[in-house]
């Protein structure tokens, strides 16, 4: 389990993939270093065996006579210019005549060639030796003469060999350092991480308040600090919402359970005739079917936040429908001296059911608060793929922050008349909810002073 947090470590992550590049870098270029030098050897050596072969002929057959270059061996000997490499005079026929060969090696066959040729074979030890012949004629006898000359590279691979164990720890030595100066950079520089988790840290329900410095944030961090104060701007609203819907529930549920208990307890100090009972049963069913209405209308909220909600779409026409739900209330438009104006064209995609109960409680908050004696104006058109209704009444002056917190769960702008309003102050949070079911959406604005207008687009 160690391991694996160690493996999760971004530092030890980004450390191992530094540590990874270096060694391929250093790698490469001691590949390209270590062939370089090899190359450069064999280079020089084959120039240097090719110049020697050429002197030596040139000795052969212009400056001395072979019978002078015997008696002398160990002028020849410190000709070669190295102790371990090989010289060697002979016949065509593969006589010997001189050779200075310490090691033995075995000598390869001279190829007619009046220039220098260079070979190179392996001894039974792995040791390369390099080889350079050339065919002169002697200086007096005028015989055929081949001269051939040799270098062992044991010297040349043993200091290569010395090179690459010296780059191999100086490599290793090199990364360590690198490492370690690499883990203290990174864990420097990812401390920012660190300060915004220890931030993160403090916010809790009882607060909300607390955010990230986007401005001291590095550029890299800056998105996402700015993302995490949105997500906590979304949540300390939610939380508030959640925290003032939780109050209005109990507010609103307080209200009937008191009438129930308060009515039940003075029904039950004295003896009651049947219709006394009867009544207040009566009134009591009443305080049960508001509860029932508001446990409903939770109910469906509550599935509309969480997709619930299932939608099933309809062609609707928009005037047929609309004069029908507005045949239905106009008994309640007129007990406030109120009337309709209909103007609408064009077919909606919607569920029938959820568009009716929309309207619906549109037209129910514009007969409560509307002004009476007034008229409301319903006007639909379908367009450009998408049906847009407006419910338009005349009002009292709103605040903005009224305004505003309309399709609020609970809320009433009204507050005289929140005690008779039967949806308990759920009415427009319902049709927002309809609207969002739907893919669209509610929207409500002051056009004029003293005029409210509530705007439901239905998507195609």
């Amino acid at each position: 389990m160690r391991l694996r947090l160690h493996l999760n470590s971004l530092i030890v992550r980004l450390l191992l993939a530094c540590i990874g590049v270096l060694c391929l870098l250093t790698g490469a270029l001691g590949t390209y270093f270590y062939h370089s030098v090899r190359l450069a050897q064999e280079h020089r050596i084959e120039t240097v065996l090719s110049g020697r072969a050429a002197y030596f002929a040139r000795l052969v057959s212009e400056m001395y006579p072979l019978e002078e270059l015997k008696e002398r061996p160990l002028l020849v000997a410190r000709m070669l210019g190295a102790e371990r490499d090989v010289l060697a005079f002979r016949h065509s026929s593969g006589d010997p005549v001189i050779e200075v060969n310490p090691d033995r090696l075995p000598l390869p066959p001279v190829l007619d060639a009046e220039r220098p040729l260079i070979r190179q074979t392996v001894t039974t030890d792995g040791v390369e030796v390099y080889w350079a012949s050339v065919r002169t004629r002697a200086l007096t006898t005028n015989d055929t003469i081949d001269v051939l000359v040799g270098h062992p590279m044991s010297e040349e691979r043993a200091m290569l060999a010395t090179f690459r164990d010296r780059f191999f720890m100086a490599t290793l030595a090199g990364v360590a350092m690198a490492a370690a100066i690499a883990f203290c950079l990174l864990k420097r520089g990812l401390q920012p991480v660190h300060q915004m988790a220890t931030r993160a840290a403090e916010v809790h329900p009882g607060q909300l308040h607390v955010r990230l410095d986007v401005k001291t944030a590095p550029s890299e961090l800056r998105a996402l600090a700015a993302a995490f104060n949105a997500m906590l701007d979304r949540l300390a609203d939610g939380y508030q919402r959640l925290s003032q819907f939780s109050a209005d529930l109990a507010h609103e549920i307080r209200t009937p359970l008191g009438i129930l208990i308060g009515q039940t307890q003075v029904t039950l100090v004295q003896p009651r005739s049947p219709e006394e009972y009867r009544a207040i049963l009566e009134s009591n069913l009443e305080e049960f079917e508001s509860l029932n209405r508001l446990s409903e209308n939770m109910l469906f909220l509550a599935r509309a936040d969480e997709g619930r909600q299932q939608v099933e779409r309809s062609t609707i026409d928009l005037d047929r429908e609309l004069g029908k739900i507005l045949d239905y209330f106009e008994g309640l438009a007129l007990e406030r001296d109120m009337a309709f104006s209909l103007e609408a064209s064009g077919t909606a995609s919607a569920s029938a059911d959820l568009f009716r109960r929309a309207i619906g409680n549109l037209i129910v908050n514009a007969i409560r608060h509307g002004r009476e004696g007034t008229t409301i104006r319903i006007r639909a058109d379908a367009s450009e793929g998408q049906a847009t209704v407006h419910v338009i009444n005349a009002v009292d002056d709103l605040s903005s922050v009224q305004l505003h917190r309309l399709f609020d769960r609970f809320y009433q702008a009204d507050q005289a008349r929140s005690g008779n309003s039967a949806s308990h102050g759920l009415g427009l949070a319902i049709v927002d909810a309809i609207m969002r079911l739907h893919g669209g959406s509610a929207e409500v604005s002051c056009p004029q002073a003293g005029e409210i207008r509530f705007r439901l687009v239905f998507p195609g």
